[in-house]
């Protein structure tokens, strides 16, 4: 295909205030806020601490939804007469503080009620993506019937700190970076036990200290949150018991140990050590139920898939109760679990130990299979896209669990293209837009207590709103971040060189070469012109396009190696990267007659050692846009060798750039304009004899099963009514249209 897509031109209320009244009334938001934040009585703001809130009440003639909005600083998991029923905030930052709405009425009985929640503040050590004011939890009822009920900030709200609980630090070596959550460390003697259940007697806590009113987002505050409604949906938990017992030392345990079937007493002054294999590797917050043990230590060791040199661990030191049930405060990512046991002067028995998986409820509706090899890959990348959708989306889960734009670029619309569900995509794109730090440019991950700048990935950020708005036409979304995109292309126009034009030495660069540094500009420039053209902004539109069409004439002639038919990295024409000249195709910095050769020569090349997910991301775009895209098992084989090495990166959510390959090169499966109101279907199988996939559309599904001998397609094509486009084989064109359609070429 011939470059896609181009010529497509509160009041704030603190301390004394009692009530605010929602600026909008939706589904998410109360009649009017009128709650207050709530913490214990002796909580210091910023340091660790677990915080029980419970109210009891009485519902005797209440019928119908029972609806609640709901934050907390840092974290909240929420119980409703002792069952779980939501966790939470979503991560933002504090002028985008996330609160939940819920429907607790299926928790809900005639008589006596209590509603109870659990907040922690990770206090020093939060994880890297956590920002937090002060301990506090809120619940506002939807309508002043559910508020004079429900709503904290009443004397009937009562605290107690939990003293049980701990951090245990992460060990790591040498320079390595760790972002995620600390470890947990449990005296259980000091746990209230059963303290969400109605029968709990609270009669000695005391009542939850009532601060500040709630302020929303939007309006000026002191240093406390500004509330809004969470943009993305909750979270979805189910049961995921571990697949093996890979090794054992000490004691003899049954399979069926896994299955919470077969108890496992160890005697009393034993060590043990049992090594649990999850199968793959997963994310959630692995429970333990076990009786007995008091003196006993139980630690608890996560290992991922892949060598790592970053040691998590849980400590618990059980208080010899009976079926005592043992949680983790934080996400753990994972592969293997190593449970080393000792026990003192009694026995202890582990009833049962599995892992409570959590991700994003979405709606998987994607298939692929072309052969062996391409579905091994589609479902690691699958896999490891999954394992990151969370409240934000996570690229690395076991070390980091931060946001990153151009790996949430790519996890995103993977996503999207299996659920059809853009959310946390959207989220992502309008988060990166509110990092924007004073001198115009964004943060490479946010939400994230630290300033990460580059001027690379704020050039990403133009590209995955220019993704997104390929998939889904959201105006709204793209006249909001526009300013943000003016933004970032004018600190780089402050930087050029005064001579050539090109990008010149500037903060934030990261020491870029002149070649992907120029590359990342123009794309940016080209894509840029478009959302401005979509954003009825012409003036702008032709001023970036001018802007891109002047420097491409210069990098031409400064950095285009005529012998190699290549852009070297820097006008001394010494190094190559495919990443560069890809980046030399998507914006335009080819003339037309060269872009087979360069493309040609490109794919030729063989991929570099260090070359990332990130770069082959470009070099996948520049085929899908040239049509260009013989060397499918070439540039599929550096990702099965990460598989094979059990490499990190093949973990990391961009791994899922496989699925994104699969379904716009394999199946050949692209949007051809805005919205995805057009579609160009140009399959390119490589050796495989057949291909089925379904991707999601934003109006339905599209669908591609197709034969392939002796140069020849046949088979069936459906794309949701509509929607129009083209099939394109060999040269031939077939026009699409809504529904299914037989395929002979």
């Amino acid at each position: 295909m011939k470059y896609l897509l181009r010529g497509l031109l509160l009041q704030a209320l603190i301390g004394f205030a009692t009530t605010l009244h929602a600026q909008e009334k939706s589904p998410d938001s109360p009649f009017q806020w009128d709650a207050r934040w709530i913490s214990g009585n002796n909580a210091t703001p910023a340091a660790y601490g677990v915080y029980l809130f419970r109210k009891q009440f009485q519902l005797l003639n209440y019928s119908g939804p029972f609806i609640i909005h709901l934050s907390a600083d840092n974290r909240y998991r929420l119980y409703v007469n002792g069952r779980f029923a939501g966790m939470g905030p979503a991560r933002s930052d504090a002028a985008n503080w996330y609160y939940e709405t819920i429907d607790i009425s299926p928790y809900l009985k005639y008589g006596v009620n209590v509603i109870a929640a659990e907040v922690i503040n990770f206090g020093p050590c939060k994880p890297r993506g956590q920002f937090t004011n002060s301990t506090g939890l809120v619940i506002q009822g939807h309508t002043p019937r559910e508020a004079a009920i429900i709503n904290t900030g009443s004397a009937s709200w009562k605290v107690m700190e939990d003293e049980s609980v701990h951090p245990a630090a992460v060990k790591t070596t040498g320079n390595a970076f760790y972002g995620a959550f600390p470890g947990d460390s449990i005296i259980a003697q000091y746990h209230p036990w059963g303290w969400e259940q109605p029968a709990y007697n609270d009669s000695d806590w005391e009542s939850a200290a009532a601060g500040h009113g709630v302020a929303l987002q939007g309006n000026s505050a002191d240093n406390w949150p500004l509330l809004a409604p969470s943009p993305i949906g909750r979270l979805y938990q189910e049961r995921q018991s571990f697949a093996g017992i890979t090794s054992q030392q000490g004691i003899t345990a049954e399979a069926a140990l896994l299955k919470g079937t077969a108890p496992l007493t160890i005697p009393a002054k034993r060590k043990v050590r049992l090594l649990l294999d999850a199968g793959q590797q997963t994310i959630g917050f692995p429970e333990m139920l076990i009786s007995g043990g008091l003196d006993a230590a139980i630690k608890i060791t996560y290992q991922p898939a892949y060598t790592s040199s970053t040691v998590i661990q849980d400590v618990i030191h059980p208080d010899g109760g009976a079926r005592r049930k043992f949680i983790s405060s934080g996400y753990r990512s994972f592969r293997y679990v190593q449970l080393d046991i000792e026990t003192g002067k009694s026995p202890v028995t582990l009833h049962d130990y599995y892992n409570v998986y959590t991700q994003y409820l979405l709606n998987d509706k994607s298939t692929f299979t072309a052969g062996a090899a391409a579905d091994s890959l589609w479902a690691a990348g699958k896999r490891a896209a999954l394992t990151g959708a969370q409240d934000n989306l996570y690229n690395d889960p076991f070390n980091e669990q931060l946001q990153y734009i151009q790996d949430a670029r790519i996890q995103g619309l993977a996503i999207s293209f299996f659920s059809g569900d853009d959310q946390l995509l959207r989220n992502a794109l309008v988060q990166t837009d509110q990092s924007r730090i004073p001198e115009g440019l964004v943060r490479s991950r946010y939400p994230s207590d630290d300033r990460l700048v580059s001027v690379t990935d704020a050039l990403v950020w133009i590209g995955a709103i220019h993704d997104y708005l390929c998939y889904k036409a959201d105006k709204e979304l793209t006249k909001q971040c526009f300013p943000g995109v003016r933004s970032i292309l004018d600190w780089v126009d402050r930087y050029q060189d005064p001579v050539t034009g090109l990008p010149g030495t500037m903060p934030y660069n990261d020491s870029v070469a002149l070649s992907p540094a120029t590359g990342q500009y123009l794309y940016a420039l080209r894509q840029a012109a478009v959302i401005a053209g979509y954003c009825d902004k012409p003036a702008d539109s032709l001023a970036y396009t001018r802007t891109a069409d002047k420097a491409r004439e210069v990098w031409y002639q400064q950095c285009y190696d005529a012998g190699k038919g290549l852009y070297a990295e820097t006008a001394a024409k010494k190094t190559f990267s495919r990443y560069t000249n890809a980046l030399a195709v998507l914006a335009q910095a080819v003339p037309p007659r060269q872009v087979k050769n360069v493309m040609q020569r490109l794919l030729a090349e063989k991929p570099a050692p260090g070359e990332s997910l990130r770069e082959k991301y470009y070099i996948f775009k520049a085929m899908q846009e040239t049509g260009i895209t013989e060397t499918f098992p070439a540039e599929l084989q550096p990702l099965t060798v990460l598989l094979e090495q059990n490499n990190a990166a093949a973990y990391q959510a961009t791994a899922s750039v496989a699925n994104l390959f699969l379904l716009g090169i394999t199946a050949g499966i692209q949007s051809s304009s805005y919205g995805f109101r057009t579609v160009l279907i140009a399959p390119d199988p490589g050796a495989s004899p057949q291909v089925k996939a379904t991707m999601v559309h934003p109006d339905g599904l599209i669908e591609v099963d197709l034969a392939f001998k002796n140069n020849r397609v046949t088979g069936t094509v459906r794309v949701p009514f509509g929607i129009t486009g083209k099939f394109r084989w060999r040269g031939k064109e077939i026009t699409l249209h809504g529904g299914p359609q037989e395929i002979a070429l």
